[in-house]
């Protein structure tokens, strides 16, 4: 700035400064010589740089320096300064290998050098700082006394060379050493009036610093979460540290108003009460985020202090405490207009702590969903940047708004903030001090944005590998430390590659401590000079790769890739069969999702849920070694269950019939009338064991199921549309109904299959309401019920395991496979080749196949180990589902196996009356294999017990059933968001009944 006034003023009068002309580019010129000469030993010093491991090293140290409290942030900032101009003293350092103490010991050292005072406080006091001022007056008035010299000097050669000249020399030599005084006193009134704060532009620096370095690792939050074993109290916590590093919230609850109540969930209590006006006026009519301490009727819930309550919907809140030293954060929003994104994410966090209550699932599934929220909230951080500004300069300019830009007024602009422009009454661009703010204004908010952009790249780069299913990525900033970590590394992985543990803010030492030949492998890629990976051929088959990644030039990390499959890399010729490529791969991802669902959930094979499983019927070698050596056994099987012409029950029915009419008990034409209450068949909140109480008489309950299948088929108006023979069709009804509860289930009995046949019916309805799309033809629903009606007639009462290991005639006939899926799918068809049964009589012989086809499919579909391919089967056809027969067959398996489960996925009293009868027949298998010494399934063990059954049942839910009507849901757009909301509300009363029954038995412990 001086240098500049110098050209400026002496602009005025060039002519009287011709005579010092020559001697002040010698002055000029011995400056740059020795610059150039400076120059010239830092290139050669360059020519030993340091390679980026030595950069790594050295920004670890810097940050570890700050940590300790041996530098302060400013001074951490001016060492990066000087590193970036190539600072002779820190590159020689950089290129030496050293320990870190003496790494530490050197830098301290070059501190007092740079003239920089070593604090342990972290706190800056505004101070006057004239040290850039007094160097360029110092400098300058030096270089007008040597000028003053030379012109003696020339004065003293042209006395001796032309002396007639003298007069006219002195009279020059004196009017330039009037002008030079002159000057002289200019720039020292010039330097006085501008002085340079700069404790100003540090403030702003270090706010920026802060602010950048909070919302920099907000991806750092994941790395809590990629461990062998997540459990919900996991994802609790990490769902705290998100929220708290976003928006500085410590802790939060939510409340919800249902059923007349109000429900205050905190992350260890439960409280609910009941709605009073009092509450629907403090609640309903807030605007803004409010302190919670302000609301009478919700105070007393909430002691500690900063709670703040923000409305999402009128029945939806959410409760925040908030950190005192950042609630700025939260209560900006408003102002510049960001209210909706913390409201989603408000609503993210609600959702996803319901989740965890209700399923299980991987974290990966809300990976993508944590990314995109954090950078929305990283975005809207910009705000509290130009809010600190502000609050800073504030203190010296006078900051106002004005709605319209305005001539002949410095405006500090703010892009993408608001409409408003803001400017400074008393900002003088002229001035140093006021231009040197406004420049550090602009800069830091530039660079600002330039951060937020590359967040965006960033989080693109992760997103990709978050959904990668054989590969992992692992991302290390600039000073080596782990930044992201795409997934949980596999047992495979870590035993390959000799990875003990991963933790937060691991470096690429400590993690890889184990294999050398690694951390040399990674130190010479990424000590490459020209910054870029060129691996040699022989490398190719390596399962590993490293990236150099650099922004503007300037070296930002590294990334690792992992290859977990190494068949992904070899050169063979591809399968020219696509379908099998398609079979392959869909059996690798279920595999692969059933190993990921054991390692987060290792207790799953000894619940309920080992049913499900591949393989499911080898019992645990360790229970094993405890049961009785099994008695090879054949069960019998009564000729009267033989169904067939010759059947014995089907000469009972034909003597039946004979006294039908004369019989009101049995089911018969004169039952065949639709009723006024029909119309809840559509519904969910149909109940099928409220028939019993219509009367007192057992059979006459029988007769009123059968009607209900009829109805739904005359409803439908499949009687009419396929000529179905109503003789036939009672006949068939009476047939099935016997067949259902001729071994006295308590579950598996007609009551089920009506139960199944009215879910599917509702199910059929509800997909084409909400899509407004006919997914199904006539005879495809009218298979759909009819598969429903059948899917476990004639069923044992025992599982599949028990009938393999019992080596029963029904497991030697199906070779252990499928065993009872197969048998109802067999009894259906022989019912309806029967004469007396056979409703599909008028059916054409190739209609009749394809009916036959697709029933038996339906039916197989209910086998409970192919569940989760077909789940993973179904998830990846959603967005591309078509008119594709195999889709329509996948469709039609989904929604009867998805029916299969209505009873938990019906309302709390109905889902708990379902689960009571399930486990009694699971509670009978477990005694007669313990009496007969077959293995016994351990979910099945202490069912007896309500604290087991109910776990039992959380799990069931969790793992099994709600993720299968979540993923009908997803393909109905809503359709099935009734049994999604009965689902979570039944592992809501089940969590509760486990808690009481615990408490309970503590209550008994201590007495």
């Amino acid at each position: 700035m001086v240098l500049t006034s110098l050209f400026k003023y002496a602009a005025y009068d060039v002519c009287d400064l011709l005579p010092i002309a020559c001697f002040g580019f010698f002055a000029f010129a011995l400056q740059i010589s020795t610059v150039l000469f400076i120059n010239q030993q830092m290139k050669q010093e360059d020519s030993e740089s340091p390679s980026l491991c030595g950069y790594i090293n050295f920004f670890q140290v810097l940050g570890d320096m700050e940590s300790e409290g041996l530098i302060t942030q400013q001074e951490k900032r001016i060492i990066k300064q000087k590193l970036t101009i190539k600072e002779p003293s820190l590159m020689l350092l950089l290129s030496k290998q050293q320990e870190e103490t003496q790494i530490k010991s050197e830098l301290l050292s070059l501190l007092s050098s740079f003239q920089m005072t070593r604090s342990k406080s972290h706190t800056q006091e505004f101070s006057s700082s004239k040290k850039q001022g007094q160097q360029f007056q110092t400098q300058t008035i030096q270089l007008m006394d040597q000028l003053i010299i030379q012109l003696k000097c020339m004065q003293q050669y042209a006395n001796q060379q032309v002396i007639e000249s003298s007069l006219l020399l002195h009279q020059i030599t004196q009017d330039f050493k009037s002008k030079i005084e002159q000057l002289r006193n200019i720039l020292d009134s010039l330097d006085q009036d501008e002085d340079v704060d700069q404790s100003y532009v540090e403030l702003l620096q270090s706010n920026y610093q802060q602010i950048k370095q909070r919302y920099s690792r907000y991806m750092n939050s994941l790395l809590e979460l990629m461990d062998e074993k997540v459990e919900p109290k996991d994802i609790q916590a990490f769902l705290n540290t998100f929220l708290n590093q976003l928006i500085g919230c410590q802790t939060y609850s939510f409340i919800l108003l249902k059923d007349q109540k109000v429900q205050i969930h905190q992350e260890d209590k439960f409280e609910e009460f009941q709605i009073t006006k009092d509450v629907l006026d403090d609640l309903v009519n807030l605007q803004q985020i409010t302190e919670v301490h302000s609301l009478n009727t919700l105070k007393q819930y909430y002691q500690s202090p900063n709670n703040f309550i923000l409305k999402l919907t009128d029945y939806q809140y959410f409760v925040m405490q908030l950190d005192p030293n950042f609630m700025s954060f939260v209560m900006l929003s408003k102002k510049y207009n960001y209210m909706d994104s913390l409201i989603e994410l408000a609503q993210f966090v609600i959702y996803t702590s319901q989740q965890i209550k209700v399923q299980y699932f991987s974290i990966l599934s809300i990976g993508d969903t944590v990314l995109e929220f954090g950078l929305e909230i990283v975005r809207c951080s910009k705000y509290l940047l130009i809010e600190n500004i502000l609050q800073t300069i504030n203190k010296q300019y006078q900051i106002h708004e004005i709605f319209e830009n305005q001539p002949n007024v410095i405006t500090l602009k703010f892009k993408d903030s608001s409409s408003q422009h803001l400017f400074a009454s008393n900002l003088d661009l002229k001035k140093q001090q006021d231009l040197l703010i406004y420049n550090t204004v602009n800069q830091i908010y530039q660079r600002y944005q330039q951060f937020i952009k590359q967040c965006y790249e960033r989080m693109q780069f992760y997103k990709y590998f978050l959904r990668s299913k054989n590969l992992f990525m692992i991302d290390f900033d600039k000073q080596g430390r782990l930044r992201f970590l795409s997934r949980a590394l596999s047992q495979k992985i870590k035993m390959q590659f000799h990875i003990e543990k991963i933790q937060i803010d691991s470096t690429y030492k400590q993690i890889f401590i184990q294999n050398q030949q690694m951390l040399q492998n990674i130190e010479n890629y990424i000590s490459n000079a020209k910054w870029k990976l060129t691996q040699q051929e022989e490398d190719q088959n390596k399962p590993y790769e490293i990236f150099i990644r650099k922004e503007e030039k300037h070296f930002k990390g590294f990334t690792l890739i992992l290859l977990e499959n190494e068949w992904v890399r070899k050169k063979t010729q591809p399968p020219t069969n696509g379908k099998t490529i398609k079979q392959q791969l869909l059996q690798t991802e279920t595999l692969d999702y059933i190993k990921k669902l054991e390692e987060f959930n290792p207790d799953i094979r000894n619940s309920v849920v080992a049913m499900y499983m591949p393989q499911i019927q080898e019992c645990n070698s360790n229970a094993q070694q405890t049961q009785k050596t099994p008695t090879l056994v054949f069960r019998k099987i009564d000729k009267g269950q033989v169904v067939g012409k010759n059947s014995f029950f089907f000469k009972q029915r034909e003597e039946e019939r004979r006294f039908m009419k004369t019989n009101p008990n049995k089911f018969n034409e004169s039952h065949l009338t639709l009723r006024e209450e029909d119309s809840q068949l559509d519904s969910l909140d149909f109940n099928i064991h409220l028939v019993i109480f219509i009367t007192s008489i057992q059979i006459k309950s029988t007769v009123e199921k059968q009607r209900i299948v009829w109805s739904m088929l005359e409803r439908n108006n499949f009687n009419q549309m396929f000529a179905l023979p109503q003789d036939k069709l009672i006949n068939f009804l009476i047939e099935m109904e016997s067949q259902y509860n001729m071994n006295n289930n308590p579950y598996h009995n007609f009551d089920h299959g009506v139960a199944v046949m009215q879910a599917v019916n509702c199910f059929i309805k509800s997909l084409t309401n909400q899509l407004d799309q006919q997914f199904f033809n006539n005879i495809t629903k009218f298979c759909l019920l009819l598969s429903a009606l059948c899917h476990d007639v004639a069923h044992t009462g025992k599982t599949n395991a028990y009938e393999a290991n019992s080596i029963s005639q029904l497991a030697i006939r199906y070779h252990d496979k499928v065993i009872l899926e197969q048998h109802h799918a067999a009894t259906t068809i022989k019912i309806l080749r029967d004469d007396q049964t056979n409703i599909l009589c008028n059916f054409s012989d190739q209609d009749f196949r394809t009916f036959r086809k697709q029933l038996i499919s339906n039916i197989l579909s209910t086998d409970m180990q192919e569940h989760f391919k077909m789940l993973k089967e179904f998830e990846s056809r959603i967005e591309q589902y078509g008119n594709d027969p195999e889709d329509l067959s996948l469709l039609c398996g989904m929604i009867t196996h998805a029916a299969d489960f209505n009873g938990t996925a019906r309302k709390w009293p109905q889902s708990r009356l379902w689960s009571d009868k399930i486990n009694q027949e699971y509670r009978a298998q477990y005694a007669e294999e313990g009496k007969k010494g077959y293995p016994q399934q351990p979910f099945m063990k202490d069912l007896d017990k309500l604290h087991v059954m109910s776990k039992n049942e959380i799990g069931f839910i969790k793992v099994i059933v709600r993720p299968l009507y979540h993923q009908m849901n997803q393909f109905g757009k809503g359709a099935f968001q009734v049994c999604v909301d009965n689902l979570d509300e039944t592992t809501f009363e089940w969590e509760k009944v486990y808690q009481q029954e615990l408490k309970a038995q503590q209550q008994q412990g201590n007495q």
